[in-house]
């Protein structure tokens, strides 16, 4: 009886226990990459929203520009280079995931056409009225209004006013300013003389935490009963304060398609 060499007769494995689990521990990595790439798509095209910002565009240009330098290594590398080439698509690939699959913005409704009064009773009694144009959404959750800079207080002096505010967290992550109750306010008033710096001086108010703040909102308008607003201070302002007590209310027009 004749026996067979040992290891004669048998079939060798091609693929060593090591070559697969580097295959898989690639591919959880790549998989981890892909959730915090598609995270990060979904939030940058979140607070991106408005469209001057362009964050839509920018977003897929930075994983188009990804995702082609991924393939180049994929085609080109071997190895380990052609292993971070893949990790780099799955980034890419997020990123364009996130931002086409996460969570939108309400759509804006714009209502041009609307009314303003602002009613002092501090530091004098005087009224101003104008044209104001409100942006909404459908939910009636996110308002912003504003009024026109050309409105001016019936005082001898009549000085301009111009008047903005929001609330919602739409236009509240686009700037770090004062709010209270989640109301940003602003009231500026600019005087007709010229000054030595060549142009009449704003005193800019703005309400803060330290604020009064009464107010409503809906899509028709709204009302705000504030005092205690508080200086504001920069390059377009004097810095200088004024003791505004008074009314705002406003109507907002027929929405525009």
């Amino acid at each position: 009886m004749t026996t067979s060499p040992p290891g004669q007769g048998m079939t060798p494995s091609t693929t060593s226990p090591a070559g697969g689990r580097d295959r898989i521990a690639l591919i959880m990595i790549a998989a981890i990459v892909f959730v915090v790439a598609a995270i990060v798509g979904a939030y940058l095209h979140w607070i991106w929203w408005p469209e001057e910002y362009g964050g839509g565009l920018l977003i897929t240009l930075a994983a188009g520009a990804i995702l082609l330098g991924g393939g180049i290594l994929a085609l080109i590398g071997r190895g380990i280079v052609r292993r971070i080439a893949l990790v780099i698509l799955a980034v890419g690939i997020g990123l364009v995931a996130g931002q086409n699959l996460g969570p939108s913005r309400e759509p804006l409704i714009l209502e041009p056409g609307g009314t303003m009064t602002l009613r002092l009773e501090s530091p004098v009694v005087a009224i101003a009225t104008g044209p104001a144009v409100c942006t909404n959404v459908a939910s009636a959750t996110e308002f912003q209004v504003s009024g026109d800079p050309n409105m001016q207080l019936d005082t001898p002096d009549q000085p301009f006013v111009s008047v903005y505010l929001n609330v919602g967290d739409r236009w509240h992550i686009l700037r770090e300013a004062p709010r209270k109750d989640g109301v940003l306010l602003e009231i500026g008033i600019t005087g007709r003389l010229v000054t030595d710096a060549g142009k009449p001086g704003t005193i800019g108010m703005q309400a803060t935490d330290s604020s009064t703040l009464e107010s409503t909102f809906s899509n028709s308008g709204g009302s705000i009963r504030f005092a205690h607003l508080v200086a504001q201070s920069g390059p377009d302002f004097t810095g200088e304060s004024m003791d505004l007590v008074g009314t705002l209310v406003w109507t907002c027009g027929a929405a525009r398609p």
